[in-house]
Order: structure tokens, then C-alpha cells, then sequence
């Protein structure tokens, strides 16, 4: 149908209908008079639900939850300027941890652009290390074609964020213009040379390790890794906030790297004859600081598998660089396991054994503990960034059914706007928060948004009363010279209860088992304070 038989109507609802014909369920979003036709054209879309937050960076952590949960990009709504600035963060993690975002934002009106117009912001120079593509939707004829293009940018690849700029008297102008189909990312398949190749490699290898990445992160990605695993006898690893990837239970697997590794996995894993990066950038954090491997060239053998031929080899020289899509060439590879492998059941067992967890007496570690015991075993954890982070990595079995939603970027903020877009998304499940009490005090009055939504989500907070990661690395750099760190906290039970939710605190280990029994069975929301060191 062309323009010319189509009934006119204003350009921000022709913008909705081009999203909802993308695949479009959710949007997450502050208000702003810059973007109100956009909100006129949603409100009366069939099954689409739009989510109002009480800041932009919790709507940003909110639709990067979104992303992470269906693979498809997030949307967020905000208003030009102050509310750009506030929802930065979001635009960062997206491009860090190569999450789908599309960013619509308002911008001042077509006719005062480029004076220094209230609010104004060039989006083009402030996202121009950050984002995929900023594109400013001048002429409404075009507004679905940029929409289409903006969902395409954002999966293609390695995914990331797009800025769709709406200047504000666009959206409101009448046009007659179809929605525009966007076409579904080609999987680049893997040759069959490059599978006979890894093949032969792993088949040789007698001490091998499958590193496991971003790009797995998907349902069809966790079950091609598990079975690649199985069929081959390898152990496997997984990168950076990614070890739901593979069952934490599962004797293959191998641990995963974050930004404290016990010395004893780390001298382990260098053993390693063979490292298989599949679906990795092999960035500074998956790689220890470029040391495991060793940068440029590993040495052990090094084979890397990513379909983004951008982020393929981009820091590294692999022995052989295989451009393909992670989960088809595991797939593929699984199918090729042969009866006799060098594969040592030894060194498969004893870097499991590696990642047991060691028995602890304080309160925090009983917690967890409990905590991993009681939980869903379909639980979602939403995991804040912080120094309580590495014990809940350690001490919580992630993985099968459990996922992890945390921020590689090592974004605070993120726990309870991602519990609370999780819960939104999949209200049938299990939602628990992991967070400390200074990224607590940043975004936790999302939680006032799950009480507008009606979503139960819980909430743990390790209370040390500092910015206790930041203090570690202070006293390693000045030792006994620290300050700028203590933290003056409310009444956490207190806080919860003006919200709605259920208080509760834990001071002994003894303790633990109870009261994590109470805060998991809470029909509603509900927050657990720990006091830890």
C-alpha cells in the first residue's frame, strides 16, 4: 500500500505503529513534554504496556533488563536534556556489555534547533563514542523508515545503542506513511573447515577450556553451549557476569572470571593447553587484565569464534579466528565429538572442585548461603555492581533455569530496576535483587514503581556503610589513609515498610536460614538487610 491510500495521521503515531510492527511489547520510560505525541500514538495500542519510572537511569536499567531477557532491543523513552543526561548511563552499559537499546529521545522544536533552545542537546556529539547511530527524525515522511532502522542497527552485529532524536513539533505533524518490515539478522554459519579445524583442536588437547561470552546469552545460546560441552568432555568458564550461561552445579563447569578470582582457579586455568572463546571480545576483564591469555598471543592455543567480524581478533592474534555465529558453530560442534578424546576427566574434576564454596561463619556468606538454598530454581537475580558482589557470584549457583541480570560495565544502579522490569516481564517467576547500600540509595525507589505495577520483587542489602569496593582499592593504593568512603544509612527496615514492603535484618549467621525463609515466602515485596564488613 503506498502513502497515497493511507489514512493521515500524526507522525508520532505512525512512529508507535513502526515499533509495535518491529516487535515492540514494552516501553520504559519518564515522562517529557518533548515526546508526548510518541506517548499519544502508544496509549492506545492493544497489549502495549508502557512502564513509568521515577528516574531515567532506572528506566534505562529497566529497558536494558528488557533487552537481556528477550533479545530484543529495549525501548526507552525520555525527554531531552536533563532526562538525557540521567539515562547516559543506560546508553553506556548497552554499548559495554553489547546490549540492544534503542534511546527515544525528545528534541527541541524544528524551528529553534542550533539557537541553544531550552534543554537543547546535539545528541550526534554527546553520543558519538557511545552509540551505534544517532538519527534525527527531521521530515515525519521518513519516521518509520529511521524506526525500522534504528531496530536493525541495534541487533546488528555485535548489538548496542541507537538514538532516534524526535524533535518535538515532528511527532506532531500528519502524514501518510506505511510501517516499513525490518528483516531479522542473518546467523553466520560456521565453514566446515573451521569446524574440522576446532575439531581436531579440541580432539588433541589434553587440558582445554571453553570460554563462553556475551553472545551466548540467549536460551538457543545456553543449550548449544551445554551440549557442546557434554558431547566433548570439556570444561567450561564463563566470562565476565555471564555464568548463567552453564549450570553452576554441572561437573564441567570451570567457574567464571570477574574481578576477583581466588589465585588458586586463576593458576588453574593458565594450565590450559587449548582456550576455545566462544562468543567473547576477550576484553580486559575476561582475560585478567590481558593476561589469561597472554596478550597478543596467548600461549596456549587460542581459537575464537564471534560473529561480529569487527569484535573478531579486534584485541587478540587466535591461531584461528572463526566469524560465525557462537551458538551455530557450537551447535555444529557438538554434532562432532568423537569417541576417543585426550581429554583429561581429571582436569575436567578438579577445576570443578575449584569452584565449590568454602565453608564461612560470618553473617553475609550464611545468607547467601541460605539464599542459594531456598531460592526458585527458575529464580531471576538481579545483581548490582560493588564489592558484596563477589561473594554472591561465588556462594549463589547461577545457571539451568536460574539467570543473572548484572552489568559487565560495572554500573551501580542496576538491581532493583532490573528486578522490577524482570518481575514486569515474567510475573511468574522468582525476582531477587542483590545489592549494596550505596547503589541501594541510588536507584532503589524503582521500587515505588513495582509497587504502581503490582510486581512483588525482593530485595537483599549487604549493609557495610561505605562505597566498600572503591575503599578496597583506596586502602590497597594508600593504605591507612582512607576517607571519602563511610556512608550514613536510613532505617532500612523502616525504608522498606514506607514503600509498602516488608523489613527485615539479619545480624548473626545463625539467623540466616530463618529469615531468608520469611523474606522469600512474603506474598509481596520485600527487603532483607545484612550487616557485613
Amino acid at each position: 500500500m503506498d502513502g497515497s491510500q493511507l489514512k493521515a495521521r500524526p507522525a508520532g503515531h505512525v512512529l508507535a505503529e513502526a515499533l509495535i510492527a518491529a516487535g515492540a511489547t514494552h516501553a520504559w520510560c519518564v515522562p517529557g513534554e518533548s515526546y508526548l505525541g510518541l506517548l499519544d500514538g502508544l496509549r492506545d495500542q492493544p497489549g502495549f504496556r508502557i512502564v513509568t519510572a521515577r528516574h531515567e537511569g532506572g528506566a534505562g536499567f529497566m529497558a536494558l533488563t528488557h533487552a537481556r531477557l528477550t533479545g530484543q532491543p529495549g525501548l526507552l523513552m525520555i525527554s531531552r536534556g536533563p532526562g538525557m543526561g540521567n539515562a547516559m548511563i543506560a546508553a553506556h552499559v548497552a554499548e559495554q556489555d553489547g546490549v540492544p537499546l534503542i534511546l527515544l529521545i525528545g528534541q527541541v522544536p524544528r524551528d529553534v534547533r542550533n539557537r541553544g533552545a531550552f534543554q537543547e542537546v546535539d545528541y550526534s556529539r554527546t553520543f558519538s563514542d557511545i552509540a551505534k547511530e544517532v538519527i534525527e527524525i527531521n521530515d515525519p515522511r521518513r519516521v518509520a523508515e529511521f524506526a525500522a532502522q534504528a531496530w536493525r542497527l541495534a541487533v546488528a552485529g555485535r548489538p548496542g545503542p541507537v538514538v532516534l532524536s524526535l524533535p518535538e513539533d515532528m511527532l506532531l505533524v500528519d502524514v501518510a506513511t506505511p510501517v516499513i518490515s525490518v528483516p531479522l539478522p542473518a546467523r553466520a554459519q560456521p565453514t566446515s573447515e573451521a569446524l574440522r579445524a576446532i575439531a581436531e583442536a579440541l580432539a588433541a588437547a589434553e587440558r582445554p577450556l571453553l570460554l563462553a561470552g556475551e553472545a551466548l546469552a540467549s536460551q538457543e545460546g545456553r543449550a548449544a553451549l551445554l551440549d557442546c560441552a557434554v558431547a566433548w568432555g570439556v570444561p567450561v568458564l564463563c566470562g565476565h557476569k555471564h555464568q548463567d550461561l552453564f549450570p553452576n552445579r554441572h561437573p564441567a563447569w570451570a567457574g567464571h572470571i570477574g574481578h576477583v578470582v581466588p589465585e588458586a582457579q586463576s593458576q588453574a586455568w593458565a594450565e590450559a593447553d587449548l582456550i576455545i572463546a566462544a562468543g567473547s571480545l576477550l576484553g580486559d576483564i575476561d582475560t585478567q587484565g590481558y593476561i589469561f591469555p597472554h596478550f597478543p598471543m596467548a600461549a596456549q592455543s587460542l581459537i575464537q569464534i564471534h560473529h561480529d567480524p569487527v569484535a573478531l581478533a579486534r584485541h587478540y592474534c587466535p591461531e584461528l579466528a572463526v566469524c560465525a555465529d557462537a551458538t551455530e558453530t557450537l551447535t555444529a560442534l557438538a554434532r562432532l565429538a568423537v569417541d576417543r578424546i585426550g581429554i583429561s576427566p581429571d582436569w575436567t574434576l578438579r577445576l570443578h572442585r575449584l569452584t565449590l564454596p568454602v565453608a564461612q561463619d560470618d553473617a553475609y556468606a550464611a545468607v547467601l548461603l541460605a539464599l542459594d538454598g531456598q531460592a526458585a530454581e527458575n529464580a531471576i537475580f538481579a545483581m548490582d555492581s560493588g564489592r558484596f558482589a563477589s561473594a554472591a557470584h561465588r556462594l549463589i549457583a547461577y545457571g539451568g533455569k536460574r539467570q543473572l541480570l548484572g552489568t559487565a560495565s560495572g554500573a551501580m544502579g542496576n538491581g532493583v530496576p532490573a528486578a522490577v522490569a524482570a518481575a514486569v516481564l515474567d510475573p511468574g517467576r522468582q525476582v531477587i535483587a542483590i545489592v549494596g547500600d550505596g547503589g541501594l540509595l541510588m536507584t532503589g525507589n524503582e521500587l515505588a514503581t513495582a509497587l504502581r505495577e503490582d510486581v512483588p520483587i525482593r530485595i537483599l542489602v549487604a549493609n557495610n556503610a561505605a562505597y566498600g569496593a572503591i575503599a578496597g582499592h583506596q586502602d590497597r593504593l594508600f593504605p591507612g589513609r582512607r576517607h571519602s568512603m563511610e556512608l550514613a544509612n536510613p532505617d532500612f527496615q523502616a525504608w522498606a515498610a514506607a514503600f509498602g514492603a516488608l523489613g527485615l535484618k539479619v545480624t548473626r549467621a545463625e539467623e540466616a536460614v530463618e529469615m531468608v525463609q520469611r523474606f522469600l515466602n512474603h506474598p509481596g515485596s520485600a527487603v532483607l538487610e545484612v550487616l557485613c564488613d
